[in-house]
């Protein structure tokens, strides 16, 4: 019974990413005898999945889901690196490096991950030229992102910064709304700053008649001023 309830979680694995354009794209000349290793996790909204420091045993594919990826100061800030989803890989540069994980990750909805052992994802990259391209542009990606992060937090003025993310969110809008939801803890975490340095700069905006606020919701009064402040 145990064989077969392995057999038949094989062949729903096997059937999820045949059918998803996004996992094919990664696993579809992984080696028979390594996919067949592939596990489903199954995790809640707030569930961390690794932590900081941790020693790194595993190599995770986001299947469904979102997970922010973050570092902690030893006075316990948090500081959002990154928000991953589905395609995206965790794990791999530990395991390359063969150290303890860089970030934590913590799953911020219900999400669902494909597993396999570091030997195993070891063995995949010395079987599968085409994974090796693919975890080139991955890790090509997230230096990139992060470098570009970098250099807004060196170049850009926190109230530069927070008023780019709300005229971002402003023209993301395709009704271009004015009311905008903004989550100030989520902020202070990207920003790595404390949250009363957040609502100093939305007091600030509200007071130049920029921005009315009422609770997590913000609605943009003068859209131009805005743009104009993400450059002051």
């Amino acid at each position: 019974m145990k064989n077969e309830n392995k057999h038949g979680e094989w062949l729903s694995i096997i059937e999820l990413i045949t059918r998803d354009p996004v996992l094919y794209s990664v696993l579809k000349y992984c080696p028979l005898d390594i996919l067949c290793h592939w596990q489903l996790k199954h995790v809640s909204q707030g569930t961390t999945v690794f932590r900081q420091g941790e020693p790194c045993k595993e190599f995770h594919l986001i299947v469904k889901g979102e997970f922010d990826v973050f570092t902690t100061a030893e006075d316990g800030r948090k500081y959002s690196q990154a928000r991953y989803r589905k395609g995206d890989m965790l794990g791999e540069l530990e395991i390359f490096e063969q150290r303890p994980y860089i970030c934590s990750v913590e799953a911020v909805s219900d999400a669902v991950l494909l597993v396999i052992t570091g030997a195993d994802f070891s063995r995949w990259l010395a079987l599968d030229n085409y994974f090796n391209q693919k975890i080139l542009q991955a890790v090509s990606n997230q230096y990139y992102q992060l470098s570009k992060k970098a250099g807004e937090d060196i170049l850009y003025s926190l109230h530069q910064r927070i008023c780019l993310v709300l005229w971002q969110k402003y023209q993301q809008q395709d009704d271009k709304q004015t009311t905008l939801i903004i989550n100030k803890q989520q902020l202070s975490e990207q920003f790595a700053v404390a949250p009363r340095s957040i609502n100093r700069i939305l007091f600030e905006l509200r007071e130049n008649h920029i921005i009315a606020i009422n609770g997590e919701q913000i609605q943009i009064l003068d859209a131009q001023c805005l743009r104009e402040n993400t450059e002051r």
